[in-house]
C-alpha cells in the first residue's frame, strides 16, 4: 500500500500530528474481507502480522502521517466550539488500483489534544458494536464508513467498570464532518475555511466546479446524499442516537456508531440513547434533525451561499427524503410502481404495527409468502390492512411469485439487533470470538436464509427489548 496525505498536507490548521498509542499484547479479533477488497488487500495480508500491527497501532507503513483533526459541532442543539478526534488518528489515504482514495483511521489510538476529559482509548464493547454496524449497514445498502479490522489488547480501560482496551481500523473516502466547516466558520478563519471548501470541491465534488456557484452545487449534493441516507435509516428501522453536526458526514455517510439500534417492536418515537432525555434524536425525529443539521452547515457556508440561495434546498431535502422513502417502502411491500394510495397503505401498516407492538422487520418479512396464507396467520387487527394490501397487489405489475421475491430481496431476514450484539460482546469479553465472527458472516448476506443461522433471525427475548445503550466507549 502506498499512502498519501492530502487532508493533512492541504489543511494543516485542522491537524495535529502524533503517534498512536499501541495496544498491549494485541490480538486481531475480526476483519472484514469485503472492506479489505475495497483497498486491494487479500486474506493472506489480513491474517498476517502486518495487519495486526496496523490494527493495533504498532505499525506505520511508509507514507503514513498520523494526525488527529479538530472540529466543532452542535451537540443536542447547543454549539460546542471545539471538539475533534479525541481518540482517533487519520493515518493517511491509500489509492486503489481503480484510482479510488480511501482514508484509514484508527479509533482508540490514545490521547490527542482534543480528548477533553477522555483517555483516548476505546473498549472492546463499543468497538464490536461499531465493527458490526459498519459492515451490516453496508450490506443493507446504507451509505456508511467501513470497518477493516478490530483488535483487542490486554490493558484495561475504566468506564462504568473496567473493560478490555480495543482498537478499530476504519475506512471512508473521507471523514470530513459538518463540524469541520463550523469550527473554521465560527473561529472566523476565513482563509482556512476557503481551503477546506476548495479541498472538498477538488477531491469530492469536482463535477460542481463548472457550476455558476460551485459551493451551492456542492451543498445541493450534500442535501441529496443526506436525504437518501436518512430515508434508508427510516426504511430499515435504524436509529443513530447521536445526530450532532459533528457526527454528520459531508459525503452523506453514516458515521460514529455509538448508542445506535435497529427497531424491534415498532415504536415511531423510540429513543435508543439513554442520555437523550428529551427525545431529540428519537427515530421519528431523524428526518427533521437531518434538515436542521444541513441548515447549520449552510450557515457555515454562508459566505459562499447566501440564505436566499440555500432556502430552496430545504424544500428539496423534504421532497428527496420522501421520494427515497416511498421507493424503498415500495420494494419492501413487493410492488413495482408507487401509487398515490400507497402512502395511506404504508401509514396504516405502521399504525397497526405500533398499536400491536409488532416487530418491524418480521412484520415486513412476513409479506414474503402468499397472501391467502397470511390471511390465515394474522390476527384480527391486521385483517383490514391485509384486505387493502391484497386489493393493491391485484394492481401490481408483478405476479405473486415476483412480489414475494421482491420482498425477500429488500427485507432482511437477519438484523443487527441490540440483544445479538450484547450476546457476542459478553462472549468476546470472556475471550471467545467465534459467535462474533459468525454473526458478522451472517450479516454479510442478510436477505438469504443461511444454514445454522436460525437463532440470529429470532425476535428478541424480553430482556433484549429494553437494553439501554450509552455514548460511553
Amino acid at each position: 500500500m502506498e499512502f498519501v496525505n492530502r487532508f493533512s498536507n492541504e489543511l494543516p490548521e485542522l491537524c495535529h500530528h502524533q503517534q498512536p498509542t499501541p495496544l498491549k499484547d494485541p490480538e486481531l479479533v475480526v476483519h472484514s474481507h469485503a472492506a479489505a477488497e475495497l483497498i486491494d488487500l487479500d486474506s493472506e495480508f489480513m491474517t498476517g502480522e502486518q495487519a495486526l500491527g496496523l490494527s493495533a497501532g504498532s505499525l506505520l507503513i511508509d507514507g503514513m502521517q498520523p494526525a488527529s483533526t479538530v472540529y466543532a459541532g452542535h451537540q443536542f442543539g447547543g454549539y460546542s466550539p471545539q471538539l475533534g478526534d479525541g481518540r482517533a488518528l487519520l493515518l493517511g489515504e491509500v489509492q486503489t488500483a481503480q484510482g479510488d482514495y480511501w482514508e484509514l483511521q484508527l479509533k482508540g489510538s490514545g490521547l490527542t489534544p482534543f480528548s477533553r476529559q477522555g483517555d483516548g482509548k476505546a473498549v472492546l464493547r463499543s468497538s464490536i458494536r461499531e465493527f458490526l454496524a459498519s459492515e451490516a449497514m453496508a450490506t443493507l445498502g446504507i451509505a456508511t464508513t467501513r470497518a477493516l479490522s478490530l483488535s483487542v489488547g490486554s490493558g484495561l480501560v475504566q468506564r462504568e467498570r473496567f473493560e478490555k482496551e480495543a482498537m478499530l481500523l476504519r475506512m471512508a473516502p473521507s471523514h470530513i464532518r459538518f463540524g469541520h466547516f463550523e469550527y473554521l466558520y465560527y473561529q472566523q478563519q476565513t482563509q482556512p475555511l476557503k481551503r477546506l471548501v476548495d479541498f472538498c470541491l477538488a477531491h469530492y465534488f469536482s463535477d460542481c466546479l463548472s457550476a455558476e456557484n460551485p459551493v451551492l452545487a456542492m451543498l445541493e449534493q450534500v442535501v441529496d446524499s443526506t436525504a437518501f441516507m436518512i430515508a434508508k435509516w427510516q426504511a430499515e428501522g435504524f436509529c443513530h442516537g447521536v445526530m450532532n453536526t459533528d457526527n454528520m458526514s459531508i459525503l452523506g455517510l453514516t458515521i460514529d456508531y455509538g448508542p445506535y439500534g435497529f427497531l424491534d417492536d415498532y415504536n415511531p418515537s423510540h429513543i435508543c440513547n439513554h442520555s437523550d432525555h428529551y427525545g431529540r434524536y428519537a427515530f421519528n425525529q431523524q428526518p427533521a434533525v437531518g434538515l436542521w443539521n444541513l441548515q447549520r452547515l449552510a450557515q457555515a457556508l454562508s459566505d459562499y451561499v447566501p440564505s436566499a440561495k440555500s432556502e430552496p434546498l430545504w424544500l428539496r431535502y423534504q421532497q428527496k427524503i420522501n421520494e427515497h422513502y416511498q421507493s424503498l417502502m415500495l420494494n419492501k411491500l413487493g410492488f413495482s410502481q408507487w401509487q398515490d394510495s400507497d402512502e395511506q397503505l404504508v401509514g396504516l401498516l405502521l399504525k397497526v404495527m405500533a398499536e400491536q407492538k409488532a416487530d418491524y422487520h418480521q412484520s415486513l418479512r412476513a409479506l414474503a409468502q402468499p397472501i391467502d396464507r397470511l390471511t390465515k396467520q394474522l390476527a384480527e387487527p391486521w385483517q383490514a390492512w391485509l384486505k387493502l394490501y391484497a386489493e393493491r397487489s391485484q394492481q401490481n405489475g408483478l405476479d405473486e411469485q415476483q412480489r414475494i421475491l421482491t420482498v425477500k430481496q429488500h427485507v432482511p431476514l437477519y438484523v443487527l439487533r441490540n440483544y445479538l450484539a450484547q450476546q457476542v460482546i459478553e462472549q468476546a469479553e470472556d475471550g471467545s470470538y467465534a459467535q462474533l465472527r459468525q454473526l458478522h458472516q451472517v450479516l454479510n448476506n442478510p436477505f438469504t436464509e443461511q444454514a445454522d443461522a436460525q437463532h440470529f433471525a429470532e425476535p428478541p427475548p424480553a430482556w433484549g427489548k429494553c437494553l439501554e445503550i450509552s455514548c460511553s466507549s
